[in-house]
């Protein structure tokens, strides 16, 4: 449904069971973000549930939790939002808080503070963990600090000049209805909900704020680029990361089905480099698909003598798939766990909210989720051999490693 003020509304009827689920999302995460604010989005979503106009955060916490029912928010890459689920008899009451914690904030500086701070040890208890500060170092090669390359939880910095009048500023831009997409599946009835989200959400005024079109885009990536830190660690990890692509690009499909022939415990990158070689602890790939183009890696956990010889090993995987492909068990193999992994995923109705909306409020539509089995089921080898020339490119990446302290 598509209510006056913009507001998106994605109901799913479904009666196994008396839950309902909600997800509420909205563009923004990182994208919107620079160097000085970067974290702001996922400071501003957890501040939604410390307190309204009409609410204490105690009174939503108890609210929500005397009907046994849950109420999250979260802040990521590309959007930020709050989820929900309560039995279908609590279901107004769960559409009440919904509206006010997302139209009614108020910021309270004591829970501002003390987020605030658990930020700030999120951001130091980070650096505990390689692969993570890894991952991290890489994207900061490839994006700079614009887009991928600024981190969801923010930095020290960053997070320590976040004002409340920052966060209503925010609350201002992107808290709108024609920025948001609302699910809501489970034991309910479309035309009754529909009418109860008007209710609740029918006032909301729609913005035409220019912050919601200035999604940046990331510079592109020139040449062959080496970063290192150290940590107090007797492992060291590698990052090999090349520029990605979009949601909306069909080329990611050939990338996710690559990215999981090279992760799990019978592929190509474990048989040979951990396995026969043991050059590795652990290996795997990842494919990262945005708003923006994303980004396709290769990871490693390794001996820090042996850092080198690695890299040396990744870059002939890479140069093997683009040469030669995927083999046909390979790409067999990729398709069935992907697809068997998806259709599991739907299974789960809170999952299925989520996807479906975000689908929805990036402009894939709330019905792609049903119909990602036939694209990964149509990618022929000679697919995947040409998406690997086109993205895995020897000329252009960044190597990032994180080793242990001399």
């Amino acid at each position: 449904f598509d209510l006056p003020n913009g507001l998106r509304l994605l109901v799913k009827e479904d009666h196994r069971l008396p839950f309902v689920e909600f997800r509420a999302v909205l563009k923004g995460g990182v994208l919107v973000e620079t160097p000085d604010n970067n974290g702001l989005t996922q400071l501003t979503a957890k501040l939604l549930l410390k307190g309204t106009r009409h609410r204490t955060g105690e009174q939503i916490a108890d609210q929500i939790e005397s009907v046994g029912g849950s109420m999250e928010s979260f802040g990521g890459n590309n959007s930020f939002g709050l989820s929900a689920e309560v039995m279908s008899e609590d279901v107004e009451l769960c559409l009440g808080l919904l509206a006010d914690v997302l139209l009614n904030p108020i910021f309270p500086a004591d829970a501002f503070q003390r987020e605030q701070e658990i930020q700030l040890a999120g951001i130091r208890a980070q650096k505990d963990h390689s692969l993570q500060s890894g991952g991290q170092l890489m994207r900061r090669g490839l994006f700079g600090d614009t887009t991928y390359g600024l981190d969801a939880i923010g930095n020290e910095k960053s997070v320590r000049s976040i004002t409340t009048q920052d966060l209503q500023q925010f609350h201002r831009d992107f808290t709108c209805p024609n920025n948001c997409v609302l699910a809501i599946f489970g034991d309910v009835n479309p035309d009754d909900i529909k009418a109860a989200v008007e209710r609740f959400f029918g006032d909301w005024k729609a913005e035409s704020s220019s912050a919601l079109a200035s999604f940046s885009s990331p510079v592109p990536l020139k040449g062959i680029q080496r970063l290192e830190e150290a940590r107090d660690k007797k492992q060291a990890v590698m990052v090999i990361g090349f520029p990605g692509t979009t949601v909306h690009d069909p080329h990611r499909f050939a990338l996710e089905l690559i990215q999981e022939s090279c992760s799990d415990l019978g592929s190509r990158l474990f048989v040979r480099i951990r396995e026969k070689l043991g050059l590795a602890y652990y290996v795997g790939a990842q494919n990262f698909v945005g708003l923006v183009p994303g980004y396709f890696a290769f990871y490693v956990g390794t001996d820090p003598g042996k850092v080198e010889l690695v890299e040396s090993e990744l870059l002939k995987e890479a140069a093997d798939l683009r040469a030669n492909g995927l083999t046909a068990e390979e790409l067999k193999r990729a398709k069935a766990k992907v697809i068997g992994q998806k259709k599991i995923a739907r299974q789960d109705l809170g999952g299925y909210a989520m996807s479906s909306a975000l689908d929805e409020l990036y402009g894939l539509g709330y019905r792609h989720i049903d119909s990602e089995d036939a694209k990964y089921e149509a990618v022929t080898l000679e697919q995947v051999q040409e998406v690997a020339k086109k993205y895995l490119k020897p000329e252009t990446l960044v190597v990032s490693v994180i080793r242990p302290e001399k």
